[in-house]
């Protein structure tokens, strides 16, 4: 399972700004990664309930956590990746099956970070442009 983000840089800033967009492109995009990172690990394990299905096999009431432990995000350049290392059971996990319904926490998250994705931007390039010196 996995959670893909790809940014296009378009418009006379991006054509003029040269190899300092594109460090704040990257930047940007890692700090969505980080994002969904931690999105997922709530998604996964909400602090308020007991251990659940995403930290796997149950022994003797204690889980692995080898679900939640594979899950890391990758970043090259301007692409963002989140996935689950390719763990066998993460699609039954994701989709289910038969009569389990399966959690959709990749889904969740992309669909999360869809809604998030502007707000991040405003917040990620006013830091960025205050510690350039501007207000």
């Amino acid at each position: 399972m996995a959670v893909g983000m790809t940014v296009e840089m378009s418009g006379p800033l991006f054509k003029t700004g040269g190899r300092i967009t594109e460090k704040v492109t990257e930047g940007f995009v890692q700090r969505m990664v980080e994002v969904g990172e931690q999105r997922l690990d709530i998604v996964l394990r909400p602090r308020d309930t007991k251990p659940g299905v995403y930290l796997t096999a149950q022994q003797g009431g204690k889980s692995t956590g080898n679900y939640r432990r594979n899950v890391s995000g990758t970043v090259q350049g301007v692409r963002g990746r989140i996935d689950d290392g390719g763990v066998v059971y993460g699609p039954w996990l994701e989709f289910g099956g038969g009569r389990f319904k399966g959690y959709a926490a990749f889904r969740k998250t992309k669909q999360w970070l869809d809604g998030e994705v502007d707000k991040e931007a405003r917040d990620y390039m006013t830091n960025y442009v205050r510690r350039l010196g501007g207000k």
